[in-house]
């Protein structure tokens, strides 16, 4: 703390700044050398003071800043627990699938119109899907209620 240079391990500095809590104790000393001190990887020396640090809180919240047990002993070090996986939540039921609506198609009435029929003055009406209307078939389109041209029916269906 003076500039001058000297030797301490990790208990020392321990005690030097009274850490009287074994779960901080076991994260400082995780903390200081991560995976350097030849059993763990930096990972799991990592892994472990976070343990430790959620340990020294849980106690903080339990009255046991000093470390202490609820009977009142002290230890040097507790073993760090095992983190446990929370359960998951349920999932929701999913909601059923609407029935699918029919595709419609547009019906249309139409007239058949060729040259011999105009002269013999015969008419041929048939209903067609929209975009299925073959040649010399003309969509009707009724000027009057009373006939109706045009239909939208399920797929499959015809009028």
């Amino acid at each position: 703390m003076d500039g001058k240079v000297f030797a301490a391990d990790v208990y020392s500095v321990l005690a030097a700044f009274e850490v009287d809590c074994p779960a901080r104790q076991h994260a400082i000393k995780k903390l200081l050398m991560p995976g350097q001190r030849g059993a763990k990887s930096t990972v799991q020396d990592l892994d472990e003071a976070l343990v430790s640090v959620s340990r020294a809180i849980d106690m903080v919240r339990a009255g046991l800043a000093g470390g202490g047990t609820l009977t009142g002993e002290t230890k040097a070090e507790p073993e760090p627990e095992l983190e446990t996986m929370p359960e998951p939540e349920p999932e929701p039921e999913p909601e059923p699938e609407p029935k699918p609506k029919p595709k419609l198609v547009t019906w249309r009435r139409c007239v058949r119109v060729t040259l011999e029929e105009i002269y013999c003055g015969a008419l041929w009406a048939k209903w067609y899907p929209s975009g299925d209307i073959p040649e010399h078939w003309y969509p009707i389109e009724a000027q009057s209620e009373p006939v109706e041209t045009v239909k939208q029916l399920p797929e499959g269906q015809q009028p």
